[in-house]
């Protein structure tokens, strides 16, 4: 027996624990790549004791001389055995080496994977002091502040600063960091997690610096606003001492451009006064506005009651509008007052002058022009005494009484007393020859009275001459025309006697010539007109008796005829009698038809 069959249990066994841990070795190295590969995100001391433990069990990745050992002591064991288990046992060997061989080309590339990821998970060691050192520079520029006073806000200003100066001492470390992840990026096997710290450290650099400006822009706008408030707080006050002083030295002022300059003057410093105020006060609640972000809800009550002082003050600005107003007022009353004296001042020389040549050219005027020129001339002085008598009272308004008044405002009072003793006097002297032609007005208004009464009378007759008489068809009509054209000539008889009336009234006036001339041209119209009335009286008198006469004939033709024809008068009918009568009939309508057409 050889020495293999004698020790063949026994490197059976030997064979079958090599062939196990073979095995054995490649489910560990695939477990060890599932864990590389696994979408679980490991610590960097993780990552490590995974790929150490990858890197050991991978030391000796073709195991040659394992599968060399393991076909040689297989063959050996199998010499003698039946075909059946030899086959048998040779699958498996063979099973276990085609695996193998399918682990190594997946252990390559884990092993290529696992120098990726550690150069990531090293990137992210790398990173993690960095991002530190961020988040608490974002801690210390977002964290919640209330510092109550200048002093505070100093300190707090002072260490924005050195975060500021930190920042700027990392930033070349810190973007050559976010340009070494990017770099790594640019692999295409490259891990998810890679992306995020690249992100984180970029991000964070951006957003920290940001907020840590920010900060510090805010804690210079606080610092700021404590002293501005401050500041604006004490000269608001002197403002309002201003403002009451001004107050007092504004005065009344009587003489119009000296008032007017004033009155500039007050105005400007109104203005001055309101704009300073109002934009000290804005200031100080823009002040108040920007300390109330961060000071702590003690101070910011405090500066509440503060300002609520200072608004209390504001009332100063409407005392010295309102005191300002009253002198516009009276600026503008005082101008309003001049300018009436003045413009009746203007007008009362005219006035003088008109009197004056209604006085002169008495002589060459017509009595109603004269009459006219000094109604209207009265009627003009009446309406310039009413402004005067409103100025009279606007005076004693706006004017100071008694005996002490100033100066600038007599002379105001001066003037107007002056304006109203002459208008007055020169109503006098108007009113004194308007009453020497008082019978003229009189008269002239019988005059005009008549003539208005006259003429459109006489218009209506004219049109009526001119459409002439309608041509009457019997004797009713006749008889109607008949008191038609007797109505029209006793119309034409009493409205002379209007135009007389009014004629008559002329003829009193101091001259009439004009009255002459217009009284003649309507006589003669009106003649006209009579004529026309007197031929349609004679003519449709004339119609009227021949139609009566017409009628009563053929009435008593027609009696006579038909008593010839009775039983009694039945031998009586006279024929010679009969040929009269009609022969006269004949006479009387052609008489009648002529007189018709002649209408």
């Amino acid at each position: 027996m050889s020495f293999w069959q004698e020790n063949y249990q026994f490197i059976k066994e030997v064979y079958e624990m090599r062939h196990s841990k073979m095995a054995e070795w490649m489910e560990n190295v695939e477990k060890a790549i599932a864990r590389i590969m696994a979408d679980k995100v490991y610590t960097s001391a993780e990552f490590k004791r995974e790929r150490d433990t990858f890197n050991s069990l991978c030391k000796d990745l073709e195991r040659t001389e394992v599968k060399k050992w393991l076909a040689q002591i297989l063959e050996i064991l199998m010499a003698e055995r039946a075909k059946d288990q030899k086959k048998t046992e040779g699958d498996k060997l063979d099973a276990l080496i085609q695996k193998h061989e399918e682990l190594i080309p997946s252990v390559q590339k884990t092993a290529v994977m696992v120098d990726l990821y550690w150069k990531c998970y090293a990137y992210g060691d790398e990173l993690k002091p960095h991002v530190e050192f961020l988040d608490g520079i974002m801690l210390s520029s977002t964290r919640e502040i209330a510092p109550s006073c200048i002093e505070n806000v100093d300190e707090l200003i002072e260490r924005q600063e050195k975060s500021l100066q930190q920042l700027d001492a990392k930033r070349t470390v810190v973007v050559d960091l976010i340009d070494k992840g990017k770099v790594i990026l640019q692999h295409p096997e490259k891990p998810k997690f890679l992306e995020a710290n690249v992100k984180r450290i970029e991000e964070g650099w951006d957003d920290t610096k940001k907020k840590a400006q920010e900060r510090l822009q805010l804690l210079n706008e606080t610092k700021d606003a404590f002293i501005n408030y401050a500041e604006n707080s004490e000269v608001i006050v002197t403002e309002f001492e201003i403002a009451e002083e001004e107050i007092k030295k504004v005065k009344k002022i009587f003489n119009l451009d000296s008032a007017n300059a004033d009155l500039k003057k007050r105005q400007d410093l109104l203005k001055k006064s309101s704009d300073t105020i109002n934009g000290l006060f804005a200031s100080i609640n823009n002040n108040n506005a920007t300390m109330s972000i961060t000071i702590p809800e003690d101070k910011k009550k405090i500066l509440g009651k503060e300002i609520k002082a200072v608004e209390a003050k504001l009332e100063v600005t409407g005392r010295f509008k309102s005191t300002v107003t009253k002198i516009e007022e009276l600026v503008a009353a005082l101008t309003s007052f001049d300018n009436s004296l003045k413009v009746i001042d203007a007008w009362k020389d005219a006035a003088t002058a008109e009197l004056k040549d209604i006085k002169e050219a008495s002589g060459g005027m017509l009595p109603e022009d004269r009459v006219a020129r000094t109604m209207d001339l009265q009627e003009d002085i009446a309406a310039k005494l009413e402004i005067i008598k409103a100025c009279a009272a606007t005076e004693l308004a706006l004017l100071p009484q008694g005996d002490k008044v100033p100066a600038d405002a007599q002379v105001f009072k001066d003037e107007l007393a002056r304006i109203t003793k002459f208008v007055t006097e020169l109503q006098s002297n108007t009113k004194i020859e308007c009453d020497k032609y008082s019978n003229d007005v009189k008269f002239w208004a019988e005059y005009r009275t008549g003539i208005k009464e006259f003429n459109p009378w006489l218009a209506g007759a004219e049109k009526a001459a001119a459409e002439g008489l309608s041509k009457p068809a019997d004797l009713a009509e006749v008889k109607a025309l008949n008191e038609k054209v007797g109505a029209f000539d006793k119309n034409c008889v009493n409205y002379m006697k209007v135009l007389t009336a009014a004629d008559a009234a002329a003829q009193k006036m101091t001259t009439h010539t004009e009255a002459d001339n217009e009284v003649a041209a309507l006589k003669t119209r009106y003649e006209t007109v009579k004529k026309v009335a007197n031929g349609w009286v004679a003519k449709v008198d004339t119609l009227v008796k021949e139609w009566v006469l017409l009628d009563n004939t053929v009435t008593e033709l027609n009696s006579w005829v038909a008593k010839d024809k009775s039983s009694e008068g039945e031998n009586q009918f006279s024929l010679e009698k009969m040929e009269s009568t009609l022969g006269e009939l004949k006479n009387i309508f052609k008489q009648k038809e002529k007189l018709v057409e002649g209408l």
